[in-house]
């Protein structure tokens, strides 16, 4: 799966760390389809938890920043997310399919930032436009 530009939810920091959530994806995706040796591919398992781990402590942070009503839920469901990849690395390293991976991910991911990451963006840019505004940088 490669970046839509119907994900992006309008804040250009959060829309370019997503991007590079899916070239981690895509570079796991390419692994599993050469058949490279597994090793390789928890490397780039790895390489996509420690993004997604620095990508969720941005969002947190910005909305506890933007004193987000509903950051506690979001967050919450960032903590399942980690939860489930912390499951998924360990089959992985029990040599378990990378396939099961990448398709929760990517269903997980694309249905959080077309729900979730939407609903804080529409806040952000209502109630913090400033925040936006890319000339006061």
């Amino acid at each position: 799966m490669k970046w839509d530009n119907s994900f992006a939810i309008g804040i250009e920091t959060i829309d370019n760390q997503h991007k590079k959530i899916f070239e981690h994806l895509l570079a796991i995706e390419n692994a599993v389809a050469k058949r490279d040796p597994w090793h390789i591919v928890r490397f780039f398992v790895a390489q996509l938890a420690e993004y997604v781990k620095f990508h969720l402590a941005v969002e947190e942070a910005l909305l506890e920043i933007v004193c987000f009503p509903e950051r506690t839920e979001h967050c919450d469901a960032h903590a399942r997310l980690m939860e489930k990849i912390d499951e998924l690395e360990d089959q992985l390293q029990k040599k378990a399919a990378a396939e099961s991976l990448v398709g929760f991910f990517e269903l997980w991911f694309v249905r959080h930032v077309l729900s979730a990451d939407r609903e804080y963006a529409t806040y952000v840019k209502e109630e913090f436009p400033a925040l936006l505004d890319r000339s006061l940088a």
